[in-house]
């Protein structure tokens, strides 16, 4: 498990965890809050913003607990065959600020050694592996932001700005009744 910043740079790495349903990411992501891991409480304050995918969800009261907002993908509600377009917006945004931690991690692939599936007698030193590389990376590679705050902030400015507009194309289709259209195939002459 890691946690990284919104420039992609790695705050802490723990386990590794045995993949299995008693540590999924929302159940060890309480552990390491309830434990207090490397003294995390520490690091957050209240009001800071975790961006989670949806793997989370189960961790989302733990976080709040501790005045941290969570911000995740929203699920569709039932019934639902397709999400509103504010909350596919939202959606969007989110996997847009998530891209770091995918980077992050991506990163951490760019070993050759850590690319593969690892030999069992590996498995115990597995974790200083991986923080070995993660330290590599905060010090050598670049943040994954332009570190240029106008910039950002603009960026940011745009992408709220978008999430905000009306999804024209998804109003003609539903004013149209065309989602419920079938497909009439025919050949191409």
């Amino acid at each position: 498990m890691v946690v990284v910043t919104t420039d992609g740079y790695f705050l802490t790495i723990c386990g590794p965890y045995f993949a299995d349903a008693k540590n999924n990411d929302a159940s060890i992501l309480k552990h390491m809050l309830k434990s207090n891991i490397e003294e995390i409480k520490v690091w957050v304050e209240k009001d800071d913003v975790f961006v989670i995918d949806r793997g989370f969800r189960d961790s989302i009261e733990a976080l709040e607990e501790l005045g941290i907002q969570a911000e995740m993908p929203h699920f569709m509600k039932k019934g639902e065959k397709q999400m509103t377009t504010e909350d596919a917006n939202d959606c969007r945004l989110v996997t847009k600020i998530r891209w770091v931690v995918e980077s992050a991690n991506a990163r951490i692939k760019q070993w050759r050694y850590l690319d593969n599936v690892l030999p069992t007698n590996q498995v115990s030193h597995i974790g200083e592996y991986v923080c070995i590389v993660c330290a590599i990376s905060n010090k050598f590679s670049p943040p994954l932001s332009t570190g240029n705050s106008l910039e950002d902030e603009q960026l940011t400015c745009k992408m709220v700005y978008l999430s905000k507009q009306i999804n024209e194309l998804k109003q003609y289709v539903e004013i149209n009744n065309l989602e419920r259209g079938t497909a009439k195939w025919t050949n191409a002459d």
